[in-house]
């Protein structure tokens, strides 16, 4: 078996395409599987399937949550015993350009569809032509969850890029409850925002209907909330404990060319943290920074380069940070350190 493919009948772009999983597996033939997976849990036991049969490639059919459950699943499957013992190793794996940022193929330079590159990748498999590869450097992600009983559970996962609390992690919130999340709607919840500011930070905020639409009045301080945790980065606690921002990655991000974040952590072996305190103006100040990939400059941000970082929550709300663009929701505590790589081809599917 050379193929393995995770396809999720219920994401965005395949709703409306019954028959995505046949039309898959007619491009991998007779080299592989395409397994439809109706919840997270299912991902693990097929993996453990394409892990037993030796498959060489692992195909994500979707974004970048798709690829980060792959890979947190797989990394979790090769501390099972059974995979202890031989050589195993996590395949090469595949992100397909099926989500709605797509920054890991972005930063890989995967281009096109899942259609295309499984056809690229099927010729490449019965030519015997190379297939160059990237490799990518991940974190180990370790925290805590309380359910709503209170009860604390540790738990570990794999991601690339994290917004932990603050505005990275509004600005996504309120990016994907747009109906169609793409570059535009980026521009649109910065415009948002900067067109709130001067109403919800004023007493404009109390002027009737229709006067000041509803959602300008609150915008732009429910962005700017700031979470209230401690800090500790590189084994140093940061004195403030309100954090407009505090946002992690291993790679650099592309965000559908508007902004590119995290240049740092292109560098081998280093991880790269943005965390800090700006008030609204500091940050409309560096939007050309983000927008350039630049450093962003403030004396209340700190944009650096660094080997590990740890969140605690102080008051009463808990996080719900967003991992490679999926939610972990109630969490108190998450420490970041430099994890495994991971293989990714550089494929086109055009």
């Amino acid at each position: 078996m050379q193929i393995g493919v995770i396809t999720n009948p219920h994401s965005r772009k395949n709703k409306t395409r019954p028959y995505r999983t046949e039309q898959l597996q007619a491009i991998v033939g007779p080299h592989g599987r395409v397994h439809a997976t109706q919840s997270v849990e299912s991902i693990k036991p097929i993996l453990r399937d394409f892990l037993r049969k030796r498959a060489r490639y692992w195909v994500a059919d979707g974004g970048d949550g798709a690829l980060h459950w792959v890979v947190r699943n797989g990394l979790e499957l090769l501390q099972e015993p059974e995979f202890q013992g031989g050589d195993y190793r996590l395949p090469t794996t595949i992100p397909t350009n099926g989500g709605t940022i797509d920054f890991v193929a972005n930063n890989v330079g995967i281009t096109g569809q899942a259609e295309g590159i499984l056809h690229n990748l099927r010729e490449s498999i019965e030519l015997g032509t190379h297939i160059e590869e990237a490799l990518v450097d991940s974190m180990l992600i370790e925290g805590v969850q309380v359910d709503e009983d209170g009860n604390e559970e540790a738990f570990r996962t794999y991601g690339f890029a994290s917004a932990v609390g603050g505005l990275g992690q509004r600005f996504f919130s309120k990016y994907y409850a747009e109906k169609d999340p793409n570059p535009a709607a980026i521009v649109k919840v910065v415009g948002t925002t900067i067109a709130s500011l001067p109403v919800a930070y004023s007493p404009l905020r109390k002027l009737p209907l229709p006067m000041v639409p509803k959602h300008l009045r609150t915008y732009a301080t429910e962005m700017f909330k700031p979470a209230n945790v401690r800090v500790t980065l590189d084994g140093q606690p940061l004195d403030q404990t309100h954090f407009t921002g505090v946002h992690i990655a291993s790679m650099s991000l592309d965000l559908g060319g508007v902004f590119k974040l995290f240049t740092r952590a292109d560098v081998p072996g280093q991880m790269h943290a943005i965390v800090g305190s700006p008030n609204p103006l500091q940050i409309l100040r560096n939007l050309g920074n983000m927008h350039r990939g630049t450093q962003l400059q403030s004396r209340n941000i700190i944009d650096k380069a660094c080997q590990g970082m740890t969140v605690e929550v102080l008051g009463d709300e808990l996080l719900a940070p967003i991992i490679d663009g999926e939610y972990y929701k109630r969490v108190k505590r998450l420490t970041f350190t430099n994890g495994p790589r991971v293989r990714i081809p550089k494929l086109t599917g055009e």
